[in-house]
């Protein structure tokens, strides 16, 4: 320590220190993890620590001046060339860091990563999540691993892009390149996977080059391929030519029968496509269970001049209604614009002016309209009037159809200082069908998982308490057995209701369940057996939770609380984990949604 240490601190740096050491890192990388301590602390000690190496010259030493003779020997210790000069060290050569992101006991993602893992190690650091236990403590060295790396790589076989903890690294390094002016690099690997990516990962992948793994004969190529990419390279795969010979539409899988410690109760298997759980659903797709919400929505779209708002936590189904909604719109010959809000950047949302600019273009592009943005922009007027002017005289004049702006993840702007003009702004063109025909060409469709009143402080001037509200709530017992009877009922009677039991008939959740099984990945006793295991079925989601929560206090704090003693005093702070889909109300009592939560989250935040 250059100085005197708070205890505090020396505390926090040991943990860190050593967490590093457990890990099998190097001293300096430990050193790192130290400092990272410190600083996760808010405490403003991060600089009194020092590494000290064997032969490092002592603090404070300074090289004396060189006497007249130049024969004379140097300092003690230095070394020379056979005329006494000091050797000129060249510089050194930055080693570069890498973090592969992979979906863990899968194959061949985990023996692929691990051979990476050794390969590339010879010429840079590479973190490859191995031996680290989950918890908080795992969640940071996670973050603070991609906010280090030069590149990430990741492994995408049709196990991992269904992985949530892979889809979020790869946010997370999207996020942190933009931030970075492009590091890390994304460096995608496709294993023995040929399917378009989906949403969102499209959103990150698709612009950029990838590399292609199809046998354990291409590890080889792939390596020195990464090797070069890593040097600053690029991977094979990157004109769309060579992207379109890549890509290849699968087949539908037929849905295999149930396994026989699962029978069907009298009934046959439906003849069905086995649907992988994971984001929007086709608007055709069997497994889709409607809700009373469904009806509402599909029959107020026929109409004109309609707002919409869906609201629910988070993978309750909202983006899929908002999918089926706009296919009734387009059915009903409108015109429709998806804007979702989570593909605005950073500075899209610290910035008004930029914000409103590219929504409107954004709105323009969707439409393939003649972007007039920067002549309606060149007017002494607030963004709130600009963006409305442009709306009804470029947008909603130029369309021979009514149109139908359907926005999702509006939340996204919840943090921003021009969240409250925004909505007003919305609210605005509902309120101007009454009195501008034009206004009435244009339907708001919006999907939040927070509550609006949260959004916006004047509920007079906002948008989701007008037209239909539209809340999702979790399948019924009833639901679950029809979504059961559709995988071909792999769950008998007392195995749904323990399924009940276990998720509260949480709809991804019930759906990831019944597909394994169905599938014959797993037997309903073992899903329920290692349902809370970090290796079990759910596990990548229950550590895609950990990971989104352990960097704020005041949400592990209150989660805390609410299993402690079922209470939330802070509004604000029970709306965003019920926004996030980790806790709900029963009368006076906050609880967690289900009981797989209760139980995950007491072992690992207690």
């Amino acid at each position: 320590m250059n100085q005197a240490i708070g205890d505090t601190a020396a505390i926090k740096f040991a943990e860190g220190f050593y967490d590093g050491l457990g890990y099998g890192r190097s001293y300096a990388e430990a050193f790192e993890f130290g400092l990272l301590s410190i600083e996760a602390e808010g405490i403003p000690e991060a600089q009194t620590p020092e590494l000290r190496v064997n032969g490092d010259p002592p603090v404070g030493w300074v090289k004396p001046p060189a006497p007249d003779d130049h024969r004379q020997p140097p300092p003690v210790g230095e070394p020379t060339t056979p005329n006494n000069h000091p050797v000129q060290t060249p510089p050194a050569i930055k080693q570069q860091r890498v973090f592969i992101s992979y979906k863990r006991d899968t194959a061949p993602d985990e023996p692929v990563a691990l051979q990476l893992h050794d390969a590339l190690r010879q010429d840079s650091t590479v973190f490859i999540d191995q031996r680290m236990l989950v918890g908080t403590r795992w969640a940071e060295q996670i973050e603070a691993e991609i906010r280090q790396a030069d590149a990430l790589v990741v492994l995408l076989s049709a196990q991992a892009v269904a992985s949530e903890m892979v889809q979020q690294e790869i946010a997370l390094a999207h996020k942190i390149a933009e931030e970075n002016g492009g590091t890390p690099r994304i460096l995608p690997v496709r294993v023995a996977y040929r399917a378009p990516f989906q949403y969102p990962l499209s959103v990150y992948l698709d612009p950029i080059n990838w590399a292609v793994w199809d046998s354990d004969a291409d590890t080889p190529e792939l390596i020195e391929e990464l090797r070069q990419a890593i040097a600053g390279g690029t991977l094979s795969v990157g004109d769309p030519q060579r992207k379109a010979e890549v890509v290849e539409v699968p087949e539908p899988t037929p849905l295999p029968p149930p396994q026989p410690a699962a029978q069907p109760i009298k009934a046959a298997p439906p003849v069905g496509i086995l649907e992988l759980p994971e984001g929007t659903m086709d608007t055709e797709s069997a497994f889709y269970i409607e809700r009373d919400c469904d009806a509402v929505a599909l029959s107020t779209i026929q109409r004109q001049g309609v707002t919409i708002t869906i609201k629910g936590p988070r993978q309750m189904g909202k983006s899929s209604l908002l999918n089926r909604t706009m296919t009734a719109a387009a059915e009903a010959g409108k015109q429709v614009a998806f804007l979702d809000f989570q593909l605005f950047d950073r500075a899209a949302l610290q910035d008004a002016d930029e914000f409103y600019q590219q929504f409107c273009f954004w709105l323009t592009d969707e439409l393939e309209l003649e972007d007039k943005v920067e002549e309606y922009w060149n007017r002494p007027l607030g963004n709130s009037q600009r963006c409305s002017r442009y709306v009804s005289r470029h947008i909603l004049k130029s369309l021979d159809q009514p149109l139908v702006l359907a926005m999702d993840e509006v939340e996204r702007i919840f943090d921003t200082p021009f969240r409250n003009d925004f909505f007003s702004m919305l609210r605005s063109w509902h309120n101007q069908r009454a009195t501008k025909k034009i206004w009435k060409r244009l339907d708001l469709t919006l999907v939040t998982s927070t509550e609006p009143y949260q959004l916006i402080a004047d509920l007079n001037q906002s948008p989701f308490n007008v037209g239909e509200n539209l809340r999702l709530e979790d399948f019924s017992p009833a639901q679950v057995h029809t979504l059961n009877e559709k995988h071909g009922q792999p769950l008998n009677k007392l195995e749904e209701q323990r399924l009940m039991q276990l998720v509260n008939g949480h709809p991804y959740l019930v759906r990831k369940a019944l597909y394994l099984v169905a599938s014959g990945r797993l037997t309903a006793q073992e899903l329920f057996a290692s349902a809370r295991e970090e290796t079990g079925p759910f596990g990548d989601h229950l550590k895609y939770h950990l990971f989104r929560m352990y960097g704020n206090k005041a949400l592990v704090q209150g989660f805390l609380r609410i299993l402690k003693d079922q209470t939330c005093e802070d509004e604000l702070l029970y709306f965003r984990l019920h926004g996030a889909g980790l806790v709900g109300r029963e009368g006076q009592c906050v609880l967690p949604r289900c009981q797989l939560y209760a139980d995950y989250f007491k072992e690992h935040l207690l």
